[in-house]
C-alpha cells in the first residue's frame, strides 16, 4: 500500500520562510525573520495588482507550478526557503518568485549552493549579480542571483526568478529591478520596514499624524502594521506606514495637513482596526 507520502509525491518540500509581507501602495517585499526588503518595481504600485483580496504576492505556500520552477533550476528543498510567489501585471504580465539559502556551505563538506560557474556575471560599482536565461514549460525563464554576503563559508544569496511569454526579448528590464537590490544591498545595508511620504514643502502646510490603538485591539503576541492612507493629487496612497511589535499601540509622524484613514492590520492583510483622522482635529483616545 502507498503511503501518504507516497501518495502526495513527497513529505519535503519547498518551505515559506515565516513573517513575510508586502504593503498596497509600497514597492518593497518584506521579511521580518530575514530582516530583508526586496525591491519588485513600479507594478506594485498599480491598482490592478491589488484588486483580488490577498494582493500579488502570496507569503503562505508553494504551489506545484513554482515547485516545479524551482526543481528544474536545481533548487534543493533543503538548502533553500521561498521568500514569496506572485503574479503581477504592468508593461508584461507574469510571475515572480524569491528564495534564499539557510545556510552557508561547510568547510569540509560538499556544497549544497547553486553553482554559479554556469551563469553570466554583471559587475559595475554598485554591485554584482549572476544570471542565466532558459526556457521551462512553454516560458521564458530569467533568474536572478544577488550575493548578499559572498565571504567564503558565510555565504547569503538572493534569488529572483521571473517567469515570462517565450517571446519576451526585453532583459534590461528585469535587470533593472534586480540592479535597484544589488545597490540597496551594496556596504551597509539597513532593514528598515517602514515607508514615510511627504508630498507637501515644509512651509507650514505639515502636521503631525497621531494615532493610538485600542486596547482590546492590540495585538500582544505578534507582529502588526500599522497603515496611513491619504488623497495625493486626487488619488488615495499610502503616505505611512509602520511595522508594529507585539504590545506597540501608538505613535505620531509629520504629514501633510489633511484627512487620513488609519488601517491597524495582520501581516496577511487583515483588517483589526481602523479610523479617520483629520490632522487638524483634536484628537480624544
Amino acid at each position: 500500500m502507498l503511503s501518504l507520502c507516497a501518495i502526495l509525491s513527497s513529505c519535503k518540500s519547498y518551505q515559506v520562510v515565516p513573517n513575510g509581507y508586502t504593503v498596497e501602495g509600497d514597492e518593497y517585499f518584506i521579511n521580518i525573520d530575514k530582516e530583508l526588503a526586496v525591491f519588485l518595481g513600479d507594478d506594485m504600485l498599480r491598482q490592478e495588482n491589488w484588486n483580488a483580496y490577498t494582493g500579488p504576492i502570496n507569503v503562505s505556500k508553494v504551489n506545484v507550478k513554482y515547485k516545479n520552477v524551482l526543481k528544474h533550476l536545481n533548487y534543493a528543498d533543503t538548502a533553500y526557503k521561498v521568500l514569496f510567489t506572485g503574479s503581477l501585471k504592468g508593461r508584461y504580465s507574469y510571475d515572480i518568485l524569491a528564495v534564499m539559502n539557510n545556510y552557508p556551505n561547510a568547510k569540509g563538506k560538499k556544497n549544497h549552493l547553486l553553482d554559479l560557474t554556469t551563469f553570466h556575471r554583471e559587475e559595475n560599482k554598485e554591485g554584482r549579480y549572476f544570471y542565466n536565461i532558459s526556457e521551462f514549460k512553454g516560458r521564458k525563464v530569467l533568474h536572478f542571483v544577488i550575493p548578499f554576503n559572498d565571504r567564503l563559508w558565510q555565504e547569503k544569496m538572493l534569488s529572483m526568478i521571473f517567469l515570462l511569454p517565450d517571446d519576451f526579448e526585453d532583459i534590461a528590464w528585469a535587470k533593472d529591478i534586480v540592479q535597484s537590490n544589488v545597490a540597496m544591498y551594496r556596504n551597509r545595508y539597513i532593514f528598515t520596514p517602514s515607508r514615510t511620504t511627504i508630498h507637501c514643502p515644509d512651509d507650514g502646510s505639515r502636521s503631525h499624524l497621531d494615532y493610538k490603538i485600542p486596547e482590546e485591539k492590540i495585538n500582544k503576541t505578534g507582529y502588526m502594521l500599522m497603515k496611513a492612507y491619504g488623497m495625493v493629487e486626487g488619488k488615495r496612497a499610502l503616505v505611512v506606514y509602520r511595522l508594529m511589535k507585539p504590545r506597540d499601540f501608538y505613535g505620531s509622524f509629520v504629514v501633510c495637513k489633511g484627512d487620513y484613514e488609519i488601517i491597524y492590520t495582520t501581516l496577511q492583510d487583515k483588517i483589526v482596526w481602523q479610523t479617520k483622522i483629520n490632522t487638524e482635529q483634536d484628537v480624544v483616545f
